[in-house]
């Protein structure tokens, strides 16, 4: 019994503890072993992948805070809305097939062959799609998807889609502007919860957008422009230019629903220039609206010959030649003061630079190089130098504001900067009772407006193609003001390639359609504008007039 050990029993028990105790430290030894191999597994996938996560992630955009856009009277037209971006690490995805099925099945509008080919190219990170909704980001959550990661963002809202689009121009996917205010202002309204105010009236900017709408539709036009202009302060109150797009949309919009009419555009302003022309000519001293000009013959200058649209065939007054448009008169008159002095005066108005405003995509004016007679002559009617429609009303504002001039904003300003003076008072005075009369005597009636004391003047200028003229494509423009007694607003309005209809007795002409939506667009904003209809006579205008002298 017990054969080997003889009869040490205690010798037996002995090794067999021993035994068990080896067994046992071994068993730890290898549990440990394991432990710390899976605590090791742990701490990289942990700290160590995340940390490449953190790395891959300083490639990535930060969250911005951006801080609103407001309307002169509060109402916020451009916010920032928490949302969530998908996000995917490529390494960490198990079955990249699998994957790419069952995101695209959840996000329909992904393509699985664009997701197989994002998750197989090797990149650390890459987005899969930007701005989750909430039941989206609940969808792929439950898909369980390793490697597959949410981002906090934010995403740039616009409640009025197209309204102010022009001006608030908008952001990229990252939240960085672009275009308009959202460009020219970004770095503002990234480090600054502050709001930044416009001056635009988004009540006056509905109306003024519904009635241009409804003109281009009822006279075929390819587009059209406007801007109201407070002319007291420059400051911009609606801008509308049509075609436009929707900033909440982050693809590219065509390049002429991106394009800014006015701002950005160099058309010929045609008769309206002739405000300039008159302001210029009272300005020199040496003509009154009564001094006379012979209009009964074309006038033949080099090689050109100048004809009146609708020639009445006698003398003018400098009152009748801007009253009835004549091209003939108007030229005369350039002739008299001379073609410096002409110059000189439309650098002094502003019409000879880009204009100063908070948008970047503002246009120069297209003139000669030389400013010759013909020239001189040409330009007296519109024809032979371009502007913006933003030069056409900042000008026209400043001679109607008393002779100042204030550079148009689209800030809305407490107290607006000091202008500066381009005509005299007495110019400002005269202007004001030529321009109202343009409108109750001349050939721009359809922009009457009764209790409103309209005063403007149209133009209605042709399109070039290749340098050369077309003779049925037109640009029609129509600047106005009221009431012309105290000028507060000036509204300039403009249609591309308008077409001739039944009801403008075959004319394509800015007296016969801009001319008439000016009227419309007033109708609209003056109650949103306070503007008080007066049941007062109509002043003597022509005894304003005779007063100045």
């Amino acid at each position: 019994m017990y054969r080997g050990y003889g009869n040490n029993l205690y010798s037996l028990s002995t090794r067999s503890l021993k035994i068990a105790k080896q067994r046992i430290l071994f068993t730890i030894s290898v549990f440990l072993i394991l432990f710390f191999l899976l605590i090791a597994r742990l701490a990289q996938v942990m700290i160590i992948n995340n940390k490449d996560r953190e790395r891959y992630l300083e490639f990535t955009p930060p969250v911005i805070s951006r801080a609103d856009i407001l309307d002169r009277n509060g109402v916020i037209i451009a916010t920032s809305l928490p949302t969530v971006s998908l996000y995917a690490c490529p390494h960490e995805i198990i079955n990249v097939e699998e994957s790419a099925e069952k995101i695209v099945t959840t996000l329909k509008d992904l393509n699985k062959a664009d997701i197989i080919k994002k998750l197989s190219s090797g990149k650390k990170f890459l987005w899969i799609k930007r701005n989750l909704s909430p039941t989206q980001e609940q969808a792929v959550l439950n898909l369980g998807i390793p490697g597959m990661h949410f981002l906090k963002t934010e995403r740039r809202v616009y409640p009025d889609k197209n309204l102010l689009a022009h001006v608030i121009g908008g952001t990229d996917v990252d939240n960085v502007g672009i275009a308009g205010i959202e460009k020219v202002f970004d770095a503002p309204l990234r480090e600054s919860s502050h709001p930044i105010e416009l001056s635009l009236d988004i009540k006056v900017q509905h109306a003024v957008r519904y009635e241009l709408q409804k003109s281009i539709e009822k006279f075929s036009a390819l587009g059209g422009a406007a801007v109201v202009m407070k002319i007291s302060t420059g400051e911009i109150i609606a801008l509308v230019s049509l075609p436009d797009f929707d900033p909440n949309q982050n693809s590219n919009p065509k390049a002429k629903e991106r394009f800014n009419m006015i701002t950005s555009s160099a058309i010929e302003p045609g008769s309206s220039a002739k405000i300039f022309n008159t302001a210029m000519a009272l300005e020199s001293g040496r003509i009154t609206p009564f001094t006379m000009f012979d209009a009964r013959f074309p006038l033949k200058i080099g090689k050109f010959t100048v004809h009146d649209f609708k020639g009445l065939g006698k003398f003018l007054s400098v009152e009748e030649i801007l009253k009835y448009s004549s091209n003939i008169g108007s030229a005369k008159i350039a002739l008299e003061i001379g073609r410096t002095a002409q110059k000189e005066f439309f650098e002094k108005i502003g019409l000879c630079d880009s204009v100063p405003c908070e948008l970047s995509e503002t246009q120069y004016p297209i003139y000669p190089a030389i400013w010759t007679d013909i020239s001189s002559v040409t330009i007296s009617y519109g024809h032979g130098f371009a502007l913006s429609p933003l030069h056409i009303i900042m000008a026209v504002s400043g001679i109607l504001n008393d002779g100042i001039l204030n550079n148009p904003t689209l800030l809305k300003h407490e107290n607006p900067p000091a202008g500066r003076r381009i005509v005299s008072q007495r110019t400002s005075n005269i202007m004001k009772a030529l321009m109202r009369l343009n409108v109750t005597e001349g050939s721009n009636k359809f922009a009457d407006v009764p209790g409103y004391f309209v005063g403007g003047k149209s133009g209605t200028a042709e399109k070039q193609k290749h340098g050369k003229y077309l003779k049925n494509a037109n640009y029609t423009g129509f600047i106005a003001a009221l009431p012309m007694k105290e000028p507060q607003y000036c509204i300039y309005v403009i249609l591309d390639e308008p077409k001739a209809t039944a009801q403008t007795a075959g004319y394509r002409t800015a007296g016969w359609n801009v001319a008439p939506t000016v009227a419309e667009i007033i109708k609209r904003i003056g109650p949103l504008l306070r503007i008080i209809i007066t049941t007062y006579k109509e002043p003597d205008w022509e005894n304003i007039m005779r007063r100045q002298f």
